[in-house]
């Protein structure tokens, strides 16, 4: 089968864990024997191969922070990738057309593969889809103007026309969410994401075990709506209250640099010295897991699912985690993780507490949590449901 992946983003350059999985499924669908072609943004890279191509724009870079909607940028970035899709799709003759990602590209590439009538077949990674979503017609001027734009002068930004008649979501928050915004994917198909476990051995020591000083351990995007504060502020509360052993917390990951300098801020006030590590390459992440005791999710906003989560479970380490977003689904208060309330560093504190002074509760916890990754959630069990649904669709267009 000749598949044909479009992204807004693929390795080396990564934003975040979807592209890094990205990268993972294209191995893997080349491993069962299929032809994988990637159509993607030029956007910082100029590494390219027979089966890469770069010709994508995004109309924003992800440095930067859109100022303001940005129409006419917008309507540029639609009509070239547009065009780029077309020439893509008469070069490569896909079987199957394979939406990953279109954050910041706009819709278009969707609907010139959807025009072509092959089979198209969309993944949502997270819930940025709806925020192409024709403004609604409301009794305002504003309102009345843009809903006027979107339909008539610049559809080519909206979803407008697309059928999306064959979706998967990574998780049924990121499902609901995405329908609660006006979408209508209501038949798309739940098919929860996985790690490749062999990746991510246990940690040599036994389960539970604690080094001296004990090593407390994030790993993801480093932004306010991640929480990376609450850990600090917990830490700095059960010090102050002299209930803090001697740990070492450190941050692996990048993000804003007003909010990395709120941190450091934080962190002087508590009495707390983490270890800024800035970006971890991916493949030295499974030594990081090793190197620690505990780890941490702070998460504030609705997390899509929680790849990080799995890793850290697959490789031993208990977890604490917050479990309003996708990461509910897998993680189960008590039973294979403690979790504690968005943004409140003093029930984080008290879920810390009591796993540094628990060691059979850690024990259990890490050994439920390896369990749970490796027998519910493995990358070939994952890339199994995404082939077999790939398949699907282009027997039932022969």
């Amino acid at each position: 089968m000749k598949i044909m992946i479009i992204s807004n983003l693929y390795p080396p350059y990564i934003l975040g864990g979807y592209e890094i999985l990205c990268e993972q499924v294209v191995t893997q669908l080349e491993k069962r024997g299929h032809e994988v072609h990637i159509l993607t943004s030029d956007h910082e890279s100029s590494q390219d191969s027979p089966q890469v191509e770069r010709s994508l724009q995004i109309f924003v870079p992800f440095s930067e922070k859109p100022q303001g909607f940005e129409r006419s940028k917008r309507a540029q970035t639609a009509k070239h990738n547009y065009g780029m899709t077309v020439r893509a799709i008469e070069r490569i003759q896909p079987d199957v057309i394979f939406i990953w990602s279109l954050l910041r590209t706009m819709p278009s590439p969707a609907k010139a593969a959807e025009k072509s009538g092959i089979p198209v077949f969309y993944t949502f990674n997270d819930e940025n889809i709806a925020g192409y979503m024709k403004r609604a017609l409301k009794p305002s001027p504003s309102a009345i103007v843009n809903w006027f734009l979107d339909s008539l002068i610049t559809p080519d930004i909206t979803l407008s026309g697309l059928s999306m008649a064959h979706t998967t979501c990574i998780s049924q928050v990121t499902k609901n969410n995405i329908i609660a915004k006006g979408v209508k994917i209501s038949s798309s198909k739940v098919i929860h994401q996985g790690i490749p476990v062999e990746k991510f051995p246990k940690r040599n020591n036994p389960y539970g075990f604690l080094h001296s000083p004990i090593r407390i351990l994030y790993a993801g995007q480093v932004h306010d709506y991640k929480g990376v504060h609450t850990i600090i502020e917990a830490m700095g509360h059960l010090q102050s209250a002299n209930e803090l052993p001697l740990c070492r917390l450190t941050i692996a990951g990048t993000g804003s640099e007003s909010y990395l300098a709120e941190l450091h801020k934080k962190a002087e006030i508590a009495g707390i010295t983490p270890d800024f590590k800035g970006r971890v390459p991916h493949d030295t992440m499974p030594e990081l897991y090793q190197q620690h005791d505990i780890f941490i999710f702070p998460s504030i906003w609705e997390e899509p699912f929680g790849l990080t989560h799995l890793e850290a479970m697959a490789s031993g380490l208990p977890v604490i985690s917050t479990t309003n977003g996708g990461q509910r689904e897998f993680l189960t208060h008590e039973e294979n993780c403690l979790s504690f309330e968005p943004g409140d560093h003093k029930d984080l504190a008290k879920a810390l507490k009591r796993l540094l002074n628990d060691e059979p509760l850690r024990k259990r916890l890490a050994k439920a949590g390896r369990e749970t990754a490796i027998t519910r959630y493995s990358f070939d069990r994952y890339v199994d449901s995404l082939d077999a649904e790939l398949t699907a669709i282009v027997s039932s267009k022969v």
